[in-house]
């Protein structure tokens, strides 16, 4: 019998513009079944939570209700899901069974706290996607991270052992962001008939996908943990430079920042353009040259090593990627079709080296993608690494 995995995810919480939180979680769980285990997918959240179209309000049909189904019938777990609303789900008595022997429980985010349905579960791994922030929230800021209810740790921030953080007490294992090379592939993309609208056409442009405002600073030893406002502020002048930027963002006219990014010669497309529908997402990001983003300024501070689980998706697309420096390349391969940076000049460089040799670096990106970031690949890492 196949080793028994209940993987968390957080995908019904984000309901609406929600295709690039939706593949962060379930790269993972598609990695852990690709790697040949039996995954049954699970999250809750309480119903003061949901969701709801316009008209009247029907049972089970939230926003958040008809994602979760959608994402569970076309990537085949059906018969291998449960979503708890206050506590119950009508698929409880079938994940009881399941999770009596179940070998491992996998929280990815730590988002799953109904810790009576897999405290039995003799390994339980956390998995930490946003690293210095969980480590700076559980020291310095008296969060409750959920720690306590795990066996194993696990972080996308590769290099937490030499990073500018405050220590939690736990090892952390490292691991990289895992992607579907069966759905994120240049041929798939192609195929697709899925149409991009006119909004969020990004011929020509390098672009990048992101949440401009998020946490507030933190402050640590002398040092400030900031996000991708802050990484972004720092490089505003960048398009003088010549590189052509579309930016899909929650920043709208009139809102701090618009109106001086646009006057530098960024530009902006609405996220209900590109991430309603995961396809037209996948859309987007293949017909961009590639990507260029900042990485949030406190991954930077704290040299945890993070990256970005979107960047694994362009490369998988076999688009190039400009990735601004958190410690990163200690563990992947920066040069021909990835590329590090941390100031303006190093960025505008990186940019021109890529548009000098477009097919190479294509090439590269797809190349980085199969070696080093496979799901299935990923996930076996990890796994040998909790022995399992």
């Amino acid at each position: 019998m196949r080793p028994r995995v209940v993987c968390a995810v957080v995908i019904a919480h984000v309901p609406e513009n929600s295709a690039g939180n939706t593949w962060a979680f379930l790269n993972w769980a598609l990695g852990l079944r690709e790697a040949g285990l039996d995954v049954w997918l699970v999250e809750h959240l309480a119903s003061t939570a949901l969701a709801w179209p316009a008209g009247p309000r029907a049972a089970g049909g939230s926003l958040n209700e008809r994602l979760w189904r959608q994402v569970v019938d076309e990537f085949g777990f059906t018969d291998r899901a449960t979503l708890f609303i206050d506590g119950d789900a009508p698929e409880a008595g079938a994940f009881t069974t399941f999770a009596r022997e179940a070998d491992l429980f996998v929280n990815l985010s730590g988002q799953f706290h109904l810790h009576d349905r897999v405290v039995h579960i003799r390994r339980r791994l956390y998995v930490d996607l946003d690293p210095a922030f969980t480590q700076l929230w559980a020291t310095t800021c008296d969060v409750d991270m959920n720690f306590d209810a795990h066996t194993d740790f696990a972080s996308v921030g590769s290099c937490l052992d030499d990073a500018i953080l405050p220590r939690t007490g736990h090892r952390w294992l490292p691991t990289l962001p895992p992607v579907s090379l069966a759905h994120w592939s240049p041929e798939a993309a192609a195929a697709d008939p899925t149409p991009l609208p006119v909004s969020a056409q990004p011929d020509g442009m390098w672009t990048t996908v992101t949440h401009w405002y998020g946490y507030n600073q933190i402050p640590w030893d002398g040092h400030l943990y900031g996000n991708k406002r802050d990484s972004l502020v720092a490089i505003r002048e960048l398009p003088r430079r010549g590189p052509r930027l579309l930016v899909v963002a929650d920043l709208a006219p009139g809102w701090e920042d618009w109106d001086a990014f646009v006057a530098a010669g960024w530009r902006f497309a609405p996220p209900e353009a590109v991430c309603a529908d995961w396809r037209v997402y996948r859309k987007f990001l293949a017909a961009s040259l590639g990507e260029f983003s900042v990485a949030k300024d406190g991954y930077v501070v704290a040299r945890c090593g993070w990256f970005s689980d979107r960047s694994a998706c362009y490369l998988a697309l076999g688009r190039p990627v400009a990735l601004q420096d958190t410690g990163w390349p200690r563990v992947l391969p920066a040069g021909d079709g990835l590329a590090a940076w941390s100031t303006i000049d190093e960025a505008v460089a990186s940019l021109e080296v890529f548009a000098a040799a477009p097919a190479r670096h294509a090439a590269a990106a797809r190349r980085i993608a199969q070696e080093h970031l496979a799901a299935p690949l990923v996930a076996r890492r990890l796994l040998d690494q909790l022995g399992f």
